[in-house]
């Protein structure tokens, strides 16, 4: 059987039971109403009744025991199944007793007490409160605790006094019964009344519908209660017989106890006391039997002018424990106060830390966008750049091809020219995309040796054919340093190139080599327009491409990787690079290579000049 199905049987069953329980409570009170049949008939039905819901309550308990609820943990139904054993025990152990007091009734006439019947009366009472106190609850703070401790001695203070201002004062100082029938009448009443104030208690626990029906059980020792105050205040004055309207508080009581077994549990917990608003009436849960003590103790006022002693001393109690409670509800509202400022404080950071990790990811997004564009540039760039090399390559080929090489001999060296130009220029594009890659996955180590920093710029700026057309004035240092010399002279090549990309043809370039102590600083300026403020922080990140337009269409801006390998090569030796605006107008590109100089290797900082 799936669980939805064992939940609408269950649910069915408790229908019918209800709807059972409520036809025999009517047809009881119409039968003791309406007086019908003589008294033998009304005492032997009324004790048939009562000993017949308090035994079909029984049963139902030790069912309900033996239900394993949906939804609850190990622990929270061992609970349950205790308290309903509990609750099922004092149910029978009532029962027996009422069958028993049947029997003697039927024997000998109304019972005196003590008889046996009361030994199963009796044994109901802390069966009952034991049961009540087994059901489990939602944990709770130290001083929820001690409210709810507060709450259970008011309670049970309150229904004290109205309980003896009503019919246990009376009952006790009866001058027509011994001592041990006042205790026992006493003991139903009073055993009805530490039940009703743990089940209040547990109320003022219980969160939205509840495991538990604590309402339903509430409602039925309080029946039971009703029931033994007029018991207690009748038997001992001869006024009480069986077959009377008071007998239907004990059949309400425990048919109601029977419909609450069978009722089914809903699985609905809380995780702790401060998860849910608590509503209105459960606030005001603990004052209403305060509030029916105080118009009953107004009511004696009026009516005989004094108070019993022990009326005094319970109203005493009263107001203490009305003002404790007062004290710990204010250090609940101090601790709730702090826990929201807590709160507050918390999601104050976390919203925070929110509005960070946006910014965060609108940044992120915003590079996203920015790499997505320069991959397009970079595309386009590349493309570009190979496919002109390949075109002028491949005529070149057909050229030759076609001409069977039968050409003059200075057009055939100047078409090899060409393809050994566009050839070398495809291997350093394809180069430098393969270094870049070799960079980012941190592959690249500098192969550093004692190089003639000098000789290095004179023969890149001999070397490069494309400086053609760019007047350059070197300023170079007789420097003998510890470093890559490949690496160095790319870093100087695509300094130089990246001035001849800017500039227009003509514009003079000046090319430096100094040495700043045990540093060494390369330094490219030029006297064109400079580089973009806006372009000055980003000008050496990959792909990043300056200007708009280059000066002739012979000379296009390039890939964007040339000034990346510069700074990633500069920071292969633990140097960096940089670009700031040169004196008199341009832009002055600057390299620093750090403890790259030798001094104490037989070489000085700067040798002779020659």
């Amino acid at each position: 059987m799936t669980v939805k199905a064992k939940k609408r049987k269950e649910l069915r069953s408790f229908r019918l039971a209800a709807v059972a329980a409520a036809a025999l409570a009517a047809g009881f009170l119409a039968w003791i109403g309406l007086g019908a049949g003589d008294d033998g008939v009304t005492e032997l039905v009324s004790n048939l009744v009562q000993a017949s819901a308090a035994l079909l309550a029984a049963a139902a308990c030790f069912s309900a025991a033996g239900r394993n609820p949906y939804g609850f943990g190990r622990a929270w139904t061992a609970s349950l199944h205790r308290a309903w054993r509990l609750l099922g025990s004092a149910a029978l152990a009532w029962g027996l007793g009422q069958v028993a007091w049947t029997v003697i009734e039927l024997r000998d006439g109304t019972p005196g007490v003590p008889t046996v019947a009361d030994v199963g009366y009796l044994a109901a009472v802390p069966l009952l409160i034991a049961g009540v106190l087994a059901f489990p609850t939602a944990p709770m703070r130290a001083t929820a605790r001690l409210r709810t401790l507060l709450d259970g001695l008011l309670i049970a203070a309150s229904l004290l006094f109205l309980g003896w201002a009503t019919v246990l004062g009376d009952a006790f100082r009866s001058n027509g019964a011994s001592a041990i029938e006042r205790a026992i009448c006493l003991a139903y009443p009073l055993g009805d009344i530490v039940a009703g104030t743990i089940v209040l208690v547990l109320l003022t626990r219980s969160r939205g519908r509840g495991v538990v029906h604590l309402s339903m059980i509430a409602a039925a020792v309080f029946s039971l209660l009703v029931a033994d105050l007029g018991f207690a205040y009748k038997h001992p004055t001869g006024s009480y017989g069986t077959g009377a309207m008071l007998d239907a508080g004990w059949v309400v009581g425990w048919l109601l106890l029977a419909a609450t077994a069978l009722k089914p549990t809903v699985a609905e917990l809380r995780r702790s006391d401060d998860e849910e608003e608590p509503s209105i009436m459960r606030l005001a849960l603990p004052y209403a039997p305060l509030i029916v003590a105080a118009v009953t103790g107004v009511a004696i006022q009026i009516g005989t002018g004094k108070f019993e002693p022990f009326l005094v001393f319970t109203g005493t109690v009263i107001g203490l424990l009305v003002i404790s409670r007062q004290i710990v509800a204010l250090i609940e509202n101090r601790q709730l106060n702090a826990r929201l400022r807590a709160t507050v404080v918390q999601l104050s950071e976390r919203e925070q830390e929110l509005k960070d990790g946006l910014r965060r990811e609108l940044a992120a997004a915003d590079k996203l966008r920015a790499l997505s564009d320069m991959k397009d540039t970079f595309l386009r760039a590349v493309s570009h750049d190979l496919r002109t090399p390949l075109t002028a390559m491949l005529g070149v080929a057909i050229t030759l091809e076609r001409t069977r090489l039968n050409l003059p001999r200075e057009q055939a060296l100047d078409l090899v020219g060409m393809l050994v130009e566009k050839t070398r220029k495809l291997e350093r594009l394809l180069k430098d995309l393969l270094d870049l890659n070799r960079l980012e996955e941190g592959v690249l180590e500098p192969n550093r040796s004692l190089t003639d920093v000098r000789e290095l710029v004179h023969r890149v700026v001999t070397e490069v054919d494309q400086l053609a057309g760019w007047p350059i004035d070197i300023e170079a240092e007789p420097i003998q340093a510890f470093i890559d010399g490949p690496k160095v002279e790319r870093i100087v090549e695509n300094l130089l190139l990246n001035t001849t990309r800017h500039t227009p043809p003509g514009t003079r370039v000046w090319v430096k080599a100094l040495a700043r102590g045990s540093d060494l600083e390369l330094i490219v300026e030029d006297a064109g327009p400079g580089v973009p403020a806006e372009l000055a922080g980003t000008i050496f990140e990959a792909f990043r491409r300056g200007g708009t337009s280059a000066p002739t269409m012979a000379h296009h801006r390039g890939v964007g990787i040339g000034l990346s390998l510069v700074a990633r090569f500069a920071a292969l030796h633990g140097g960096h690079a940089w670009v700031d605006e040169r004196w008199g107008g341009g832009a002055a590109f600057h390299v620093l290579l750090p403890d790259v100089v030798s001094y104490d290797r037989g070489y000085a900082q700067v040798l002779d000049r020659l």
